[in-house]
Formats: C-alpha cells, sequence, structure tokens
C-alpha cells in the first residue's frame, strides 16, 4: 500500500506508472489534500521541470491523475473571486507551459493566471492564456493584469497585454490609472512616452481627485512637463 509520503514523492518526480500503481492500490489517496487545498494535480502542476523531469512526463502524470478522477477544473483555493487553479499552479509555480497547454486544450480554465504570467514576465505564457480564452481585463482582482504588470514594473509583460487589448485606462481599486501607479513608483519618462502613445488619459482623477496631468504639471523635469 502507498504512502502519502511516497505519493508525494511520486507526483513531484513526475512518475506516472508509480501514481498510477499507487492509486490502484491505494485508491483512499485520492482525497488526499495538502496546504492550501492543494490536490495531487496542483501539486504536480507546481513542480518546475529540469533533469529527470521533463515536461512530456508531467503530462503523463495529469493523464494519470485524470484517469483515476482528479478533476482538472479543481480549485485549491480561493481568495474574493480569484480562484488557484491546476493552470495557475502550471504558470506561478511549475513555469511548465506544456503542461498548462496540455490542460488548457482539454478544457482547463485559462483565467486567474495572467497576473502570473505578467509577474514573471512570461510572455510565451501571457499569450498561451489567452489564446486559449483567458479574459485580458480579468475582473476577479482590484488591479487588471495589466495594472498588475505596471504595479511591479513589468513593462515588457504590460506591452504584451496591450497588444492583446488590455483597457490602457482601466482604473484600480483606488481609482488610478497606471499613469498614476508610474507617478508613485518614479518610472522612468521612456514608459510614460509608451503608454501615453497607446492611448493612456492623463485627466482621470482617482479616489482623492488628483490627475496624472497635474502631477506630471508639477514635476521639475522639463522632459515630463512637457508629457
Amino acid at each position: 500500500m502507498a504512502s502519502k509520503t511516497r505519493m508525494i514523492d511520486l507526483v513531484k518526480a513526475f512518475d506516472a506508472p508509480g501514481v498510477d500503481l499507487a492509486l490502484t492500490e491505494s485508491p483512499e489517496l485520492l482525497a488526499w489534500r495538502g496546504d492550501r487545498g492543494r490536490n495531487w494535480l496542483h501539486l504536480l502542476c507546481g513542480v518546475e521541470t529540469g533533469p529527470g523531469r521533463e515536461a512530456a512526463a508531467s503530462i503523463r502524470t495529469a493523464e494519470t491523475l485524470l484517469r483515476h478522477g482528479i478533476d482538472l477544473q479543481d480549485i485549491a483555493f480561493v481568495e474574493g473571486d480569484w480562484w488557484a487553479t491546476p493552470v495557475w499552479f502550471c504558470i506561478s509555480r511549475g513555469r511548465n507551459l506544456a503542461l498548462a497547454q496540455w490542460l488548457l486544450e482539454r478544457g482547463a480554465d485559462p483565467n486567474h493566471a495572467l497576473w502570473a504570467a505578467a509577474y514573471n514576465s512570461d510572455l510565451a505564457a501571457i499569450d498561451l492564456l489567452i489564446r486559449h480564452g483567458a479574459v485580458v481585463d480579468d475582473p476577479s482582482v482590484a488591479e487588471t493584469p495589466f495594472l498588475w504588470a505596471i504595479q511591479n514594473s513589468r513593462f515588457a509583460a504590460a506591452e504584451a497585454l496591450l497588444a492583446h487589448g488590455a483597457d490602457v485606462n482601466a482604473l484600480d481599486g483606488k481609482g488610478q490609472t497606471a499613469l498614476h501607479l508610474m507617478l508613485k513608483k518614479g518610472s522612468d519618462r521612456v514608459h510614460f512616452e509608451a503608454l501615453i502613445a497607446a492611448g493612456a488619459r492623463g485627466d482621470l482623477p482617482d479616489r482623492e481627485g488628483r490627475t496624472a496631468r497635474q502631477i506630471l504639471s508639477r514635476k521639475k523635469d522639463p522632459a515630463f512637463r512637457a508629457l
């Protein structure tokens, strides 16, 4: 009979035959939940590939788990309207795009993972998720993935999201635009120029009534004032 510890090792090793045998011998292991509600698929998706852990082996292991009854739509934990899905674990933790694509092609939820892709500056992941139907301006949290990218200075990711139709004038929970966020962070002028060229408006007030245009007009640098 397989133990929980043994099963964890098998899943992390992408050992599909071992996982198959363990679940056949000990079907009660299917009910296992780890920290923050992870099941075996979440655990698998959160493991990075590497020597001895090839992406193809992770896909075979995922296929084995699904065959034994694990649901590819199962959620580990929830924060408001945001869900920790298997695809999110692939994008944020495992960085395993091959496995993410395999899951998406079988109907896994593509949403809730764009923030992780943006934070990781993973442009291929952004393309993959949106190609499979992820909502670009996902309303699950106060900051859209685009605003999250700006907030964390992931400007290449922000540009990629804009190319996919993200709203350059989206507002966060405090009524701030991307321009407001960059002014707070002291971002380089080139990023302001890029957003303005993409249609960013400087006349949108935040909750305190301040517009990006007003803040820019008080800058000492004439190049910033000119924006």
